[in-house]
């Protein structure tokens, strides 16, 4: 399914928790990993400069044999200038089929990656981004960092707005189905609460269960609610460790707020789920 994954990496000290995470990532077909971390802008003195590359690039190295030894192919790349436009350019240069990012639910403690950074990557990819959920294992500051959840999910929860850029999903949930996924959760959130928009939700949300059911699913549930979105969603199930949230980054409704305006930063910080956003557009587009 994400045969080559692109992971944008800070190396700090949340990296050691992604890194950890990684051989799980198996489980949804991965056998090749490119590693990337941005490096400051090149500054005078320029040989100052190049010697701090080459040993971020030491670091990432050091990574990269570890993975080695845990059965992936691994690239590194160590670019130097603005993150998000980095990340991307080595996403166009390596292909790959997802962008691995990781992103802290707490404000309390320093962020994974930076918001700012990991959001840019989400509006230029035109590659399915996968925001990996990273926490500390105590609520002291002074705790490990580790993953919640990894690999395949034990649930997919997907919200949609009926829109065409929502249905570009579809073909991920049928495919999260057949990799083995026994659990789904379809969502709509209405605006205002009319008999006639109920039913027509309801309507679409059984014709897109029906083809994941068809892809193996065991068990899917269709939900439409009235309220606030991202409540919602994290009710519907966003707040399982070992959940998935699908969505599309933008759509006519409440998706576009979602995943590139506040709301989407709440689902972001404040669930336990991973949260998997499909482009705009195809990589080829």
């Amino acid at each position: 399914m994400f045969e080559k994954v692109l992971v944008s990496m800070d190396l700090s000290p949340a990296t050691e928790a992604l890194v950890s995470a990684l051989p799980d990532m198996k489980e949804l077909g991965t056998r090749e990993l490119a590693l990337v971390h941005v490096a400051k802008p090149l500054q005078d003195p320029v040989s100052e400069s190049l010697r701090a590359v080459e040993e971020l690039r030491g670091r990432l190295n050091g990574l990269a044999d570890r993975l080695r030894g845990e059965g992936f192919e691994v690239t590194v790349d160590v670019p130097t200038g603005n993150p998000p436009v980095e990340v991307i350019k080595t996403a166009q240069t390596r292909n790959p089929d997802l962008v691995l990012v990781g992103s802290r639910s707490h404000a309390r403690v320093r962020e994974a990656f930076v918001g700012s950074v990991a959001w840019e990557v989400v509006r230029r990819a035109r590659r399915p981004v996968l925001l990996q959920r990273i926490e500390s294992n105590r609520p002291d500051p002074e705790a490990a960092l580790e993953t919640m959840g990894s690999g395949l999910p034990r649930h997919v929860v997907h919200p949609t707005d009926f829109s065409d850029m929502a249905f570009r999903s579809v073909p991920w949930l049928k495919q999260l189905a057949e990799q083995g996924v026994p659990r789904f959760t379809l969502i709509h959130v209405l605006t205002a609460d009319t008999g006639d928009g109920r039913q027509e939700a309801e309507r679409q949300l059984e014709e897109i269960a029906d083809e994941v059911r068809k892809a193996g699913a065991n068990e899917v549930r269709t939900l439409v609610r009235l309220g606030t979105p991202h409540e919602e969603v994290r009710s519907a199930g966003g707040k399982e460790h070992g959940a998935l949230i699908v969505m599309g980054t933008h759509g006519r409704g409440f998706l576009p707020e979602m995943v590139l305006g506040s709301v989407s930063r709440q689902v972001v910080r404040h669930a336990s789920a991973r949260v998997l956003l499909i482009p705009a557009e195809d990589p080829e587009a």
